[in-house]
């Protein structure tokens, strides 16, 4: 399940190591920002991707073959 608006680790596929954020935007139908990172923080290796509706966000992800795990506020 992709998580919008939290951090999340890429574990396997394409990118994997680093961190990913989904963020909606206000567009109707909602489209999505995707930010990579070498870190939780976004500060490093940072990059975005944008893609036009939920569908292809999913399919974004099928795509790059990720596996995420999705991090809590504490993590």
């Amino acid at each position: 399940m992709i998580e919008i608006g939290k951090v999340g680790w890429i574990r396997t596929g394409d990118d994997a190591g680093k961190f990913v954020k989904v963020n909606e935007l206000p567009d109707s139908p909602p489209s999505y920002l995707v930010l990579l990172a070498h870190d939780r923080e976004f500060k490093s290796g940072c990059g975005d991707y944008w893609v036009e509706d939920f569908e292809s966000l999913e399919g974004f992800f099928t795509e790059g073959a990720w596996i995420v795990e999705w991090l809590g506020e504490s993590e």
